[in-house]
């Protein structure tokens, strides 16, 4: 995907398109150069095509369905999300994992939870919501296998963005034990995990929702 960001009458214009042989999609954003700097827009929307691409390239490697690859973080583009991404965007990790953030992000990633189920936070009901026979295990709904599978080339296009790595090692030491699973959810992507060459990993490192005891033994 190509982009282009310039300033046009006060504004400041943002426009991704797809290159031949990529799947169909043009962008155009706009927003006032008072909320932005072309600056910060164009840092933002570079590391953004990178990181779907990154995405794309992982997720078929994994085996990902390349409808959810053609479609992945396509929420990011939106009015919702791009201006507080870009503003809390500074070229090292995640806005997510920023300490402080400036006003609006938290929704802007709401948002998106709310609207990318490769997120493990998409699948969990707040109040704990857990009928019985109904599958669910305090509060967390099992993810579809489609979408844990793209949660990890989401994993790994992150990675290859913020450290220039595809090695996730170091992350997932320091973030599984943030990460709320179904128990069926979390033996798949250990699976998928131990695939990839994490096996050492995840047999040492626990899940949010297990006990970290069995994994001290």
């Amino acid at each position: 995907m190509k982009h282009i960001v310039f300033v046009e009458n006060g504004m400041v214009r943002i426009k991704a398109f797809s290159e031949p042989g990529e799947p169909s999609k043009f962008i155009h954003l706009t927003f006032s150069d008072q909320d932005i700097s072309i600056e910060v827009a164009n840092r933002h929307t570079a590391a953004l095509v990178k990181h779907i691409e990154s995405v794309r390239e992982a997720g078929f490697r994994l085996g990902v369905n390349e409808q959810q690859l053609n479609c992945h973080d396509d929420s990011k583009w939106s009015d919702e999300e791009f201006l507080f991404y870009a503003l809390n965007f500074h070229g090292q990790g995640s806005p997510v994992d920023s300490a402080v953030v400036s006003a609006g992000f938290a929704s802007a990633w709401l948002h998106h939870i709310h609207h990318n189920p490769h997120h493990w936070q998409h699948w969990i009901f707040p109040d704990g919501y857990s009928p019985k026979n109904s599958g669910i295990e305090n509060g967390v709904a099992p993810m579809p296998f489609d979408y844990a599978l793209e949660m990890v080339a989401d994993w790994m296009g992150a990675s290859m963005v913020y450290t220039g790595s595809w090695d996730m090692t170091d992350w997932l030491y320091q973030n599984m034990p943030k990460i709320r699973l179904h128990s069926e959810t979390a033996a798949f992507v250990r699976s998928v995990l131990t695939k990839q060459g994490y096996g050492d990993v995840v047999s040492n490192r626990w899940f949010s929702h297990e006990d970290p005891e069995r994994f001290m033994r």
